[in-house]
């Protein structure tokens, strides 16, 4: 076990260490390239047409001692060389280079290669001049490799250390080889994850590590799964207990007035007193039935939406309810003139408007308003609001849920069974749209879909 500690150390610690050593030399070679390139960059930049004189050869040796003997040329605007501190002669071509073709192209250039003439590696640097006329710098560098192999007197001081520290290491780790088990064993009898410093042990404490977080991610599942099904049973139990007290009381009154008729007794105007109210509660029966299957039908519908105007079904669904709300004494304002195109359905818009609308006359005051506002732009949005006798802060929190009504009182007496609001909730909700309330008690209510 020692010899296999050792050489597992050796290696990877080994392997690092060249590797470092590999991306350290290429590193410092980038930064030296880099630093010198902004150096010789910076001198061609502060270069002016006196620097140049007659960019002859004699000028590119007076330049090239100014400073501090970098290789100078000078070229026309087409690449061909007119004077070079290194003895290229005059005419020869160097449009082919790369630093040269950018400069000719963009005004500078640079490169790193090794060049031609002085074979050497050379960092150039290329400008063109306010005349047209080209300038090029050029250094000597390193190459990458010679980079490389300045770093391995230190690298082998490292390697020696390195093998030194393995030994002593592997001495000392096959004396404690049964420690880290013998912890891994004490680990697995709580519920921490494991965990060690020994790489051999590494594979062991992942898979128990795995296997651990498997059972708990199951023991999560089901425990959601279990606290979902407590959800749904609460729902459906709330639901039940909802659907039980909005039909008792039709059933009740039904149930009663069936009876007096049943024993006789009666007049003809108390008779036709308990048809009328034995027909209105069995209508209110069916309202609140078809209500419920039309709740519940909205998580079932799968038809396609199409482009509508959300304006034009707010004007027609207002238009529709005026006459009952100025019946009631109540003031109807639109304004929505500007179409507002979204995915959806006439029929959902004119459902989600005329439950906003029902809703706002149902609640509101002797001589109150109601103002239905649609507007497109940036961030279009519809807006109803009335000035009713609004909602409180308790309320507000539960003014979306089904069978939710602020006045039971008004549930009695305008046929609301409190699904109008979940239904629009829904709706929206279904499409992707934003929607909020605000209100103030005894003031009024706006309800606001943001699309």
């Amino acid at each position: 076990m020692r010899r296999r500690v050792l050489v597992t150390t050796l290696v990877v610690t080994l392997l690092g260490l060249v590797i470092f050593a590999l991306v350290t030399a290429n590193v410092s070679y980038r930064t030296l390239i880099d630093n010198t390139r902004g150096i010789v960059t910076a001198q061609i930049r502060a270069l002016d047409a006196q620097d140049t004189g007659a960019a002859d050869k004699a000028a590119a040796d007076a330049l090239s001692v100014k400073l501090g003997g970098l290789r100078v040329t000078f070229m026309d605007a087409d690449g061909a060389v007119t004077g070079d501190s290194f003895g290229v002669a005059a005419g020869e071509s160097r449009a082919d280079r790369e630093e040269v073709a950018a400069a000719m192209e963009s005004g500078t250039g640079s490169s790193t290669r090794r060049s031609d003439s002085t074979g050497t590696d050379m960092l150039y640097v290329c400008r063109r001049m306010e005349d047209g006329s080209l300038v090029r710098l050029g250094i000597a560098t390193e190459s990458q490799w010679d980079a490389v192999v300045d770093t391995l007197p230190t690298l082998a001081g490292f390697i020696a250390l390195d093998i030194v520290v393995c030994l002593v290491f592997s001495y000392f780790a096959t004396n404690y080889a049964l420690k880290p088990v013998e912890e891994l064993a004490r680990q697995s009898r709580g519920t921490a994850p494991l965990s060690t410093k020994y790489r051999e042990l590494y594979p062991i404490t992942e898979i128990l590590n795995k296997k651990n977080e498997e059972i708990r991610n199951q023991l999560n599942v089901i425990d959601e799964e279990q606290q979902r099904v407590t959800r749904a049973q609460e729902s459906k139990n709330e639901f039940i207990s909802n659907i039980s007290h909005e039909m008792n009381t039709p059933l009740t009154s039904i149930k009663g007035f069936a009876e007096l008729l049943e024993h006789g007794d009666l007049d003809e105007e108390t008779k036709k007193k308990a048809y009328r109210i034995i027909k209105s509660q069995a209508d209110r029966l069916s309202g609140l039935i078809s209500s419920i299957i039309n709740f519940n039908e909205l998580d079932n519908d799968e038809l396609p939406c199409y482009d509508c105007d959300v304006a034009l079904a707010a004007r027609e669904t207002a238009e529709s309810l005026r006459a009952d709300i100025e019946q009631r004494g109540l003031t109807l304002t639109v304004d929505a003139d500007e179409p507002l195109i979204v995915p959806s359905r006439p029929e959902r818009l004119a459902e989600i408007f005329g439950n906003l609308i029902r809703n706002a006359t149902k609640y509101n005051k002797e001589n109150g308003s109601i103002s239905v506002v649609v507007k497109a732009g940036r961030a279009p949005y519809a807006e109803v609001s009335d000035t009713g006798v609004g909602i409180s802060e308790e309320n507000l929190k539960r003014v979306f849920a089904r069978f939710f009504t602020v006045d039971k009182s008004h549930s009695g007496k305008h046929g609301g069974f409190g699904l109008g609001l979940s239904v629009v909730k829904k709706l929206c909700d279904r499409a992707g749209w934003k929607l909020t309330v605000r209100s103030t008690l005894g003031e009024g209510t706006t309800f606001r879909i943001e699309f």
